[in-house]
């Protein structure tokens, strides 16, 4: 009985310290994981980090960069780095940072021309903490391989998490993080209103020659057009109204602008002017809602029988993004 007892207790002790020995520090995780996800690949193959999730941004951005740096120094893959893919996520109207399903991930891995896309999760596990990366064939769909750690709790991932002095196991309110829906390119939702500043060429004004304003409505179509409703005054008493269009490059902030209105000067009682609008510009921040700026150039080639509104435009918008 004492013989069994003994050695009952020495299986008891080799499993806990086998069970301690597959627990790892979050950047030696990180590095196996890196090994083990890249081994056998063939040579060049590209691959990108796409998100992971976790209950905070800054260990999910964490989680991200030392992915795509323990991927880089295997030597093995090509390694498409963040700066793209953020905006690649920019231009589809996510945050790479939070909850991305796979369909919508291989729609980022395929823009960025990359074979494999990896995605993952570190979650708490009792009093540790469960890292799990997948790759995922971009032409496929097909989930490749699964690696999954067991990750100390230490000093680095409660700072990272923001818990520290709490149980892992136990999660509050405050840090769940709510997913960011992709925008559907067919159901636009985004509005931008803006308010500008001019210098106009070949006006008649002898007030402030030059000086313009403007207040510009913008709705986007999809990614690629948008239409909108512009109202301009040029100092002293010249106005107009255009109703515009505008088309993106693919990939890009910047645009061509068309747009067809009238305009009237002070004795518009006696004259309204067609006027057809021809310009370009740059939409600059606002692509996931908040402020942004809009430089541009316009020409408004006609407005028969006056001398009015026959100018060029040089100006910039500044606005908001809901």
């Amino acid at each position: 009985m004492k013989k069994f007892l003994l050695i009952l207790a020495c299986a008891l002790a080799l499993g806990a310290k086998a069970a301690e020995a597959q627990t790892a520090r979050l950047g030696d995780a990180i590095r196996n994981a890196a090994e083990e996800l890249s081994a056998g690949m063939a040579p060049d193959t590209r691959i990108a980090v796409i998100s992971m999730r976790a209950d905070s941004a800054r260990m999910s951005n964490h989680l991200i960069d030392e992915m795509i740096m323990a991927f880089v120094n295997t030597q093995r893959v090509l390694v498409v780095n963040r700066a793209q893919l953020d905006l690649i996520a920019a231009e589809m109207h996510l945050a790479i940072d939070g909850l991305i399903d796979d369909a919508t991930a291989q729609s980022i891995g395929r823009l960025a021309g990359v074979q494999f896309i990896y995605t993952g999760a570190f979650e708490p596990f009792g009093n540790i903490y469960r890292l799990r990366i997948q790759a995922i064939e971009v032409e496929t769909a097909i989930i490749r391989r699964i690696h999954t750690a067991n990750v100390w709790n230490d000093a680095v991932v409660s700072t990272l998490l923001g818990t520290a002095g709490r149980d892992p196991s136990r999660r509050g309110p405050r840090e769940t993080r709510a997913p960011r829906e992709p925008r559907d390119p067919d159901n636009p939702r985004v509005n931008w209103l803006s308010a500008e500043v001019s210098y106009t060429l070949n006006t008649p004004s002898e007030v402030w020659p030059g000086l313009g304003f403007g207040l510009h409505y913008e709705r986007d179509l999809n990614e690629l057009f948008s239409i909108g409703a512009l109202l301009l005054y040029n100092v002293p008493f010249e106005f107009g109204a255009l109703v515009t269009a505008r088309f993106f490059l693919p990939g890009s902030p910047f645009y061509l602008e068309a747009g067809v209105g009238a305009g009237f000067n002070q004795h518009w009682w006696d004259w309204v002017g067609a006027m057809l609008s021809l310009g370009a510009g740059a939409r600059l921040g606002g692509r996931t809602g908040g402020f942004f700026a809009n430089p541009f150039v316009s020409v408004f080639p006609l407005a028969p029988e006056s001398a009015s509104f026959r100018f060029s435009r040089v100006g910039v918008r500044a606005g908001w993004v809901w």
